[in-house]
């Protein structure tokens, strides 16, 4: 086989396959869609480090299974909802499998925020910018990116551990007003880790919605506060 002709058979090969950590029915735990019945595709591997990470298993990049799109369509196709998550799915080429699962599904993207992708069949961008705690800062020139591009198929989602992540939520939030689309739903969730269980993250919850209500500041905003539905149930069990 000529190398020009070998070079293109390998490119084509690249994309028809994706390194999976792995596959699961579920209910969407987190977001403007919480509770829906889903199917959850997690990829393997994510440039980030956060330091509350609760997917760590999914990080390094080479503890996952290649998986061919094909086998990843039909695991999916009885179910109306795929969830494209990680890790951070797009440090991988997705658009193959999300051209392959629309428009006979409708299919969310969890990202960090912090690399773009162009997507104009993803139905829905979650967008979870990191703050504070985290370790890391809101990439807003990319956030900025995903408002021109995605208006009315996205939403932003901030991890909350303590009242310096609600500030620097909002200072993300008033970076980016003037090009976020109206009515776009920031969603507020405790980090469930340092929020603990049980009675400890109802108060954790509690706090952050005691300062959305009281704070003038979040009303020029579509703020909900809601808690990790999946986190409540099987308590961050891998593949639920």
């Amino acid at each position: 086989m000529p190398k020009q002709t070998f070079e293109k058979f390998c490119a084509m090969l690249a994309v028809s396959t994706l390194e999976v950590s792995e596959t699961f029915p579920s209910v969407q735990g987190e977001g403007s869609l919480v509770g829906s019945a889903s199917f959850f595709i997690r990829l393997d591997g994510c440039p980030l480090r956060c330091t509350w990470c609760d997917t760590p298993y999914a990080l390094a990049g080479d503890a996952g299974r290649t998986t061919s799109i094909d086998d990843l369509a039909a695991l999916a196709s009885g179910y109306r909802r795929v969830v494209i998550t990680g890790g951070e799915p797009l440090a991988q080429d997705i658009e193959p499998l999300v051209d392959r699962l629309t428009p006979r599904h409708h299919v969310t993207v969890e990202t960090s925020g912090a690399i773009f992708a162009d997507l104009p069949k993803v139905s829905l961008f979650s967008l979870s910018p990191k703050v504070g705690s985290s370790g890391y800062k809101p990439k807003i020139g990319v956030l900025r990116k995903y408002c021109a591009s995605a208006p009315g198929r996205m939403h932003l989602k901030f991890v909350i551990a303590d009242g310096r992540d609600l500030d620097e939520a909002f200072d993300c939030l008033m970076a980016i007003e003037h090009e976020l689309p109206a009515s776009t739903p920031v969603i507020l969730q405790p980090e469930s880790g340092s929020a603990g269980r049980g009675d400890d993250y109802n108060a954790a919850l509690r706090r952050i919605a005691q300062r959305v209500v009281a704070e003038e500041r979040w009303r020029r905003f579509d703020v909900r506060v809601l808690p990790q539905l999946h986190y409540l149930m099987w308590g961050g069990e891998p593949g639920r």
